[in-house]
């Protein structure tokens, strides 16, 4: 890493980096949501998202070798998008091995009604599937206002405009599977919660993602210093 950015300080990599780190990541957020859309696996489904959210990581690194004076907050944007990801994808995971181990299926359709059958896993996997659309006010938000306006600081204003595009159609996967589980009827009557351990590390991941959307702050400065030492 140090390398890399010492190199992006030295005006070792030019635009032509930042044009095929922009164009891997339009294809990689179209194709990974493209694909996700047509998913009836909820797994498979995340997989491919995961995909997609790789390509607005991308967008980050786009902005870093764009142009030197882009470099502090094109990297910072890129720790940072990391760090609500990680919280984002420790909840969805943890919620979707609770839940399909219980009704016995990663099918999307078979998670009808699961809000009625068990509220807490509901609701905290709604919470993430929010975060992953990027609306506030959850940290996912942040993160991409922060990803996407690195891109505009750093003129590369089509690839900003193509993620906000992608997350306008991912919005239409990721919101299905929460109107499944709080509108549709539910497949089984067993009411059913996540183990101690489980509950716990997915409430620690929901409550991360309110408090970083609500007040980002301290990993926005977390981020920025990490990054400062290398230029």
């Amino acid at each position: 890493m140090r390398i890399f950015v010492v190199a992006l300080g030295d005006g070792l990599i030019s635009s032509d980096w930042s044009n095929m780190f922009a164009a891997i990541a339009a294809i990689s957020m179209t194709i990974g949501n493209v694909t996700a859309l047509v998913q009836t696996d909820i797994k498979r489904m995340l997989g491919y998202s995961s995909i997609a959210q790789a390509g607005t990581f991308l967008i980050g690194l786009a902005a870093v070798a764009a142009e030197d004076p882009q470099l502090l907050q094109g990297t910072s944007s890129v720790v940072f998008f990391l760090g609500t990801y990680a919280f984002t994808n420790l909840g969805a995971f943890i919620a979707i091995i609770a839940i399909s181990n219980k009704i016995g299926s990663d099918e999307i359709s078979d998670y009808s009604g699961v809000a009625r059958r068990s509220p807490w896993l509901a609701a905290g996997l709604a919470a993430c599937l929010i975060s992953l659309t990027g609306i506030p006010p959850t940290a996912g938000f942040i993160a991409k206002v922060y990803v996407f306006n690195s891109a505009v600081q750093a003129d590369i204003i089509w690839l900003a405009v193509v993620g906000v595009l992608n997350s306008v159609i991912s919005a239409y996967y990721y919101l299905r599977v929460v109107l499944n589980m709080y509108t549709g009827e539910p497949v089984g009557e067993e009411t059913f919660q996540p183990s101690l351990y489980l509950g716990l590390a997915m409430a620690v991941a929901v409550v991360g993602l309110f408090v970083i959307g609500i007040y980002p702050n301290p990993l926005i400065q977390a981020s920025e210093s990490a990054v400062s030492v290398f230029n």
